[in-house]
């Protein structure tokens, strides 16, 4: 099952191609021209919902600072040093067990899924 996603500023563009090879709809905020690189975590959330696209983050911002109502959703990595691959790979794991419609608030994601 494909994801709509949209990466914040802090994940790798190599995630965005790798995702897109397995299939996924994904966009980066820094080619996103509603975003763009430094936009607050807000408006990113807001477009996730508008957009219907879950969130994929090392910012822990969205655990912290922002609730579950406040985007569509999101997947959390902790762990800042996984590879693009691996985050890559953690994502379509994810999809193949959970349709999109099943992935709701912080969803916390790691290497547990390889």
């Amino acid at each position: 099952m494909a994801y709509r996603l949209i990466l914040d500023e802090n994940v790798e563009h190599e995630v965005l191609h790798r995702l897109e090879n397995y299939g996924h709809d994904v966009e980066h905020i820094d080619f996103a021209t509603e975003l763009g690189k430094g936009t607050d975590d807000r408006p990113i959330a807001r477009y996730s919902q508008e957009s219907d696209r879950i969130i994929v983050t090392y910012d822990d911002d969205f655990a912290l600072e922002l609730g579950d109502d406040d985007y569509r959703a999101a997947f959390y990595f902790a762990d800042a040093t996984l590879s693009a691959k691996q985050v890559a790979d953690v994502i379509h794991r994810v999809s193949q067990v959970y349709a999109q419609e099943e992935v709701d608030g912080l969803e916390y994601v790691g290497t547990e899924w390889l």
